[in-house]
């Protein structure tokens, strides 16, 4: 089901360590919260979206898209909202993870119809 996401579907993220699992894939609804995350504070009213800081956009992606850890550097330590706060974001998995979340959730780019077909027969392909 291409328009739907499988909100249990995972992806281990490993340093050959440790693993984190992110979600495979973020739906409507993970979408949103990220979002609003990077929402201004105290009812502001804006037509747009206003990022707050790369680091707080970050977070709000590792906050909405990690769903479990293993390994022996989180033995005792369960993944909560609270524990992700607390990760030291110099370490190279967390790195790792956020650009894994970016790539899966890549916008999709769509054809633009009003360009020509290239059909190989000239050197531009129109």
């Amino acid at each position: 089901m291409p328009m739907f996401i499988d909100p249990n579907a995972r992806v281990a993220v490993s340093d050959g360590r440790n693993t984190v699992f992110i979600k495979a894939k973020m739906d409507a609804g993970t979408r949103a919260a990220v979002e609003d995350a990077m929402r201004p504070t105290g009812g502001e009213v804006v037509e747009d979206i206003v990022i707050r800081g790369l680091g707080s956009y970050r977070l709000a992606l590792l906050v909405h898209n990690v769903v479990a850890w293993e390994g022996p550097d989180f033995e005792g330590v369960p993944c909560t909202r609270a524990n992700l706060l607390r990760v030291d974001p110099t370490e190279p998995i967390w790195a790792e993870v956020a650009d894994q979340i970016g790539i899966r959730n890549k916008p999709r780019v769509s054809p633009d119809p009003n360009l020509a077909t290239p059909t190989g027969g000239s050197a531009d392909g129109a």
